[in-house]
């Protein structure tokens, strides 16, 4: 499971690495480690310089998760620095006037979501216990790039074109963030004096100073005139936590990190563990039977993170009880190996019900992993929930600020309910793999609910199928916490959806862009090489001693069109058809041979009894008569096919009690 990274010199270092998402941060990084800053050190400064270059997914107005391993000590420490709600949080927040819900935008611009922000407060503490270096060394970096600017890229311009909504609802938001009103453009030369301003007091003041004086006021004021309840009081009060891991085995590797008030941690763990005892090597990665056993293993494991967890100091989570080895080989006897199992649902430990059925929209939150060149490793997940959270920012510090409050449930009565100073539950997993008590991995990821399930998969790249964490991050991912609807990225082949979805698998009809941001870097134990790894969803970057590599703006995947024309529904799952694949002809529907052996698994031979044609040179089957042959019901209405075969009434899907969210929840 270990292995050797002596024949990877590109992107190895002997002095320390730093995988993130923005090159500019990661030289920042770079220079601090070089005048003699640890890893946390790089924490600080690499968040503020992300504060500035991508305040859309993380920043001072925001919270995170950090775990950190101290090589002189071999200790583990994580710090809960999660958001927490209001004193006088109002529990229907989510309502209207009229006591209807709020659309999702109206929900996730308003002073009620926002959460009492948690990143200055973890910085404090950092700097005062860990950090060798001066505020000065730390801050001035993104001082200089917030005063003199910086060049906006593609990813900026995406997710600004994206949110331009979010960032004119408010003014304070649009003079910020906007250029007259409109969005970034990759290009653009990003001048910011306001956060300039904040980030210059907070180096002479101290980070504390964010709990106080102006900063304070004007964040109190402004979310109250939007509709919040955040006091000054509840900003002074606010404490992050200082917790042990959890942790727990996987074959010969451990396995840290972070537990509630995140499900993070425990969910992936149950995840892999599920899987333990399958051969999950033999079948190979992308394969029919991995995904198969790894698409049931999540829903597993989503079960018991609806049911189970939430804020530990609100409800006695039990922990152990849901990693234990027996408690998991039991339920991993709900996979089943020949078909889907949608019936599903948490396991009996406790009597919480956590549930709601709200919309979802796109959630942001970034993720960077820091190797020193002594071997203390800082593996940090930062969010300000939604991208460019709130869009609320405070008035003449240009900092934004998040939307935390969303990820409480709106079902009253639930383990994750809405409850004062309580932190709401949250998917955020940074994590570190040791082997013998020596750490060889670390990796995090952002995505909302799919970090979990991107974290994972990473894993099993690395320690199932024997891939370096560069190779195991650009491997494509798949994400359902739900049998009702399983994402997949576009470098899956057709075949492969195709038999998941004859599996009784519901994949999406079409593929979704990017499926989590992963970071990570990996150790020989043997001679402390670190290799880094980062994604391409925006501009990932590794740099470490004669290393620097900056990910590519990745290329664009070709999308199945069959919405144009015809549609064919197997067992109400739309299959995913270019245009060519399904025609309609001599008053039949004719499907590519190709896709009937996919979804059939039928032989050439068995197609001789049904109608068949070659158009365009392409050779076609008559569905509806080999599905009726086969026993399918058929039904057609106007141009879509539905296919039904006899035991589709057990396997109707309906909403089951632990659907939380899906990968794009308003839960980070």
């Amino acid at each position: 499971m270990v292995m050797s990274l002596s024949g990877n010199k590109e992107n190895t270092s002997q002095e320390g690495m730093i995988s993130v998402s923005h090159p500019l941060a990661a030289k920042v990084g770079k220079e601090v480690l070089d005048k003699g800053g640890n890893a946390m050190d790089a924490v600080i400064a690499i968040q503020l310089s992300l504060n500035v270059v991508e305040p859309f997914t993380s920043g001072l107005g925001g919270g995170g998760y950090l775990l950190y391993y101290d090589q002189a000590t071999q200790q583990m420490t994580a710090f809960d620095a999660r958001e927490t709600a209001p004193s006088n949080i109002d529990p229907t927040f989510y309502l209207d006037d009229q006591g209807n819900y709020k659309s999702f935008f109206d929900l996730t611009t308003h002073g009620k979501t926002v959460a009492v922000p948690a990143i200055p407060k973890l910085f404090d503490y950092l700097y005062h216990h860990y950090c060798r270096l001066s505020l000065d060394d730390l801050i001035n970096p993104a001082i200089q790039q917030a005063s003199e600017g910086h060049r906006a890229n593609w990813a900026t311009e995406k997710y600004s074109r994206q949110q331009l909504a979010r960032l004119l609802k408010y003014p304070e938001t649009a003079e910020a963030f906007t250029i007259d009103d409109d969005y970034w453009h990759e290009g653009d030369w990003i001048v910011q004096p306001q956060l300039a301003k904040a980030l210059t007091l907070l180096r002479d003041q101290g980070f504390d100073a964010f709990y106080r004086g102006d900063i304070a006021q004007q964040l109190v004021d402004v979310v109250q005139r939007y509709g919040g309840s955040i006091t000054l009081e509840d900003l002074q009060q606010y404490q992050i936590q200082l917790k042990e891991p959890i942790s727990a085995t996987y074959k010969d590797v451990e396995i840290h990190s972070i537990g509630p008030s995140s499900s993070g941690g425990i969910t992936m763990i149950q995840i892999l563990k599920l899987l333990e005892h399958i051969d999950i090597k033999k079948m190979g990665p992308r394969s029919v039977d991995y995904l198969h056993h790894l698409i049931q293993a999540m829903h597993i494991a989503y079960s018991d993170r609806a049911q189970f967890i939430a804020d530990e100091d609100f409800s006695n989570i039990p922990i152990k009880a849901l990693i234990d080895d027996d408690y998991l080989k039991e339920r991993s006897t709900l996979i089943n190996k020949d078909y889907a199992n949608i019936a599903i649902t948490h396991g009996h430990l406790q009597s919480n019900v956590s549930h709601t059925a709200i919309d979802e929209q796109h959630t942001e939150t970034t993720h960077f992993s820091v190797i020193d060149k002594d071997g203390n490793i800082a593996s940090f997940t930062t969010s300000v929930g939604m991208i460019y959270g709130s869009g609320i920012t405070i008035p003449g510090y240009g900092l934004l600020l998040n939307t935390t409050i969303d990820g409480f449930d709106i079902v009253p009565g639930g383990i994750n309910e809405i409850e004062p100073c309580k932190r709401p539950l949250s998917n955020m997993a940074p994590t570190i793999i040791t082997k013998d008590s020596k750490p060889i991995l670390t990796v995090g990821s952002p995505g909302a609910i799919s970090i979990i399930t991107s974290i994972v998969q990473t894993l099993i790249n690395v320690l199932e199928f024997d891939m370096t964490i560069d190779q195991a991050i650009d491997e494509p991912r798949i994400y359902s916490s739900h049998p009702n609807r399983i994402e997949w990225e576009p470098q899956f082949s057709q075949r492969t959806i195709l038999a998941l979805i004859a599996k009784g698998h519901a994949m999406e009809k079409q593929p979704d862009t990017y499926i989590g941001d992963v970071h990570g870097l990996q150790i020989d134990p043997e001679t402390s090489a670190v290799m880094g790894g980062a994604d391409d969803t925006r501009e990932g970057t590794i740099i470490g001693e004669d290393v620097y590599i900056v990910r590519d703006k990745p290329q664009e995947y070709k999308h199945y069109n069959d919405n144009k024309d015809y549609h064919v529904y197997l067992n109400d799952i739309q299959l995913p058809l270019y245009q060519q694949q399904i025609i309609f002809d001599d008053d039949k529907f004719w499907l590519d041979s190709k896709v009937v052996n996919d979804i059939f698994q039928v032989e050439d031979y068995q197609l001789d009894e049904v109608r068949s044609d070659v158009i365009n040179q392409r050779e076609y089957i008559d569905i509806v008569d080999l599905a009726t042959q086969k026993g399918y019901d058929v039904i057609v209405e106007d141009n879509t096919l539905y296919l039904r075969d006899t035991y589709y009434p057990t396997r109707q899907r309906e909403e089951n009690m632990y659907y939380r969210y899906d990968r794009e929840s308003i839960t980070r």
